[in-house]
């Protein structure tokens, strides 16, 4: 039962990973291009991105879906949405902060990052919720 909620919330993350690669745009306010972990530079396809991130977009899949299966198995069904919504906050606000800190993104885009990274989360948390309740 956890595979058939895993797996779609694994493409997930990878597709998400691939487009934010796709979306990520010059480097650094400054003009200079940005160069450091993870940073892919130029019009990569989108297999080439996906494969890049599909390490850690499955584990991040593998962790939120084995806390679902302990919040829907244990807790309860009730305020998921609450629940995913703080984790996505938690895991969205690191990634930006993060991101901020190692310039690898503008400061202007942080915001819009933000709001993709809690969307990620809250699709994620819905996925879980029909596979798991």
């Amino acid at each position: 039962m956890i595979a058939t909620a895993f797996v779609p919330i694994a493409v997930l993350f990878i597709v998400a990973g691939a487009l934010a690669g796709r979306w990520a745009g010059p480097g650094p306010a400054s003009g200079a291009p940005a160069t450091g972990p993870g940073h892919v530079q130029g019009a990569e396809s989108l297999a080439t991105l996906a494969r890049a991130v599909w390490p850690a977009a499955t584990a991040e899949a593998l962790v939120l879906t084995l806390f679902a299966a302990l919040w829907f198995g244990s807790l309860g069904h009730g305020g998921w949405l609450l629940v995913f919504l703080l984790v996505g906050a938690l895991a969205a606000g690191a990634d930006r902060w993060t991101r901020h800190r190692l310039a690898l993104t503008p400061p202007r885009h942080d915001l819009r990052w933000f709001a993709v990274g809690m969307l990620k989360y809250l699709v994620a948390g819905l996925v879980c919720a029909w596979r798991l309740s």
